[in-house]
């Protein structure tokens, strides 16, 4: 279903406790209706998508931009996290839109890239990923596309453009993100030791400790997958994604025992 009707709503509900900390609001004020800042916004959406909550940055981005339609690093979150919803072809034509505001911006080509590589033109893909790469200044995610370029293309610099992002910028959520891009292209073994480096750099992070058990059960070591989910519970007891994938974790008989099984059947 379109997600564009998400991106501008009438009501939303007000900041997350987090941010009302950050503002020095008491987490038990009542909230008036108001009108955030852009900041607020943005750092709602960081906050979101921190956790994994890629609905709710959606709808935190669009906040944002209705405070201020040139903050453009907004126009690019709408992108990355519509990409990370599975709507590619929506991040595009939002990237489409972005960019006859901010013509050329690197971060929005780099966004556009990622789109269009999902949608199966690699070519064009690369394309615009030259240009971001080669546009001012520099930014993980640029190199981040272009390690998902590589990994779809099956070259072996894909390690050394999730290496440069990571060296870019050491925010866990870079290493998470890489993570999932492995994921996504069937890559759970490489995905789980960024997930790894990851949970090292935030272990105080149930979503990071979420994406290594999901690496860890995709690349079949059940135990291992049981323990990282079981620890995102310890942090968050009522963490859904990792209540989801701790229910698939229960049902996984685990790699070691598929091959045993395997070999008992021939």
């Amino acid at each position: 279903m379109p997600r564009f009707h998400r991106l501008e709503l009438p009501d939303d509900p007000p900041p997350s406790p987090s941010v009302k900390a950050e503002k020095g609001i008491p987490a038990d004020k009542p909230e008036k209706r108001y009108k955030n800042s852009v900041a607020d916004w943005m750092l709602e959406a960081s906050t979101q998508r921190r956790m994994g909550s890629y609905e709710a940055a959606l709808r935190s981005y669009g906040r944002a931009l209705e405070c201020e339609r040139s903050h453009v690093a907004a126009w690019v979150g709408q992108a990355q996290v519509l990409i990370l919803l599975g709507e590619p072809r929506q991040a595009e034509m939002w990237t489409v839109s972005g960019l006859k505001i901010f013509p050329n911006n690197a971060d929005l080509l780099a966004a556009r890239s990622q789109a269009v590589c999902r949608l199966g033109n690699h070519r064009e893909a690369l394309q615009y990923n030259d240009a971001s790469i080669q546009g001012e200044g520099t930014s993980a995610y640029r190199w981040s596309v272009r390690g998902e370029l590589m990994t779809a293309s099956k070259s072996s610099t894909a390690d050394h453009c999730f290496d440069s992002a990571e060296q870019i910028d050491a925010d866990w959520l870079v290493r998470t993100e890489n993570a999932n891009i492995l994921l996504f292209y069937n890559q759970p073994l490489k995905a789980m030791g960024r997930a790894m480096a990851a949970v090292n750099t935030a272990p105080d992070s149930p979503f990071a400790w979420t994406v290594r058990g999901i690496c860890e059960l995709e690349a079949g070591f059940n135990a291992q997958a049981k323990k990282s989910l079981e620890q995102a519970l310890q942090l968050e007891p009522g963490f859904k994604e990792a209540k989801k994938w701790m229910v698939a974790a229960q049902e996984n008989p685990g790699f070691l025992k598929r091959v045993w099984g395997f070999f008992q059947k021939r």
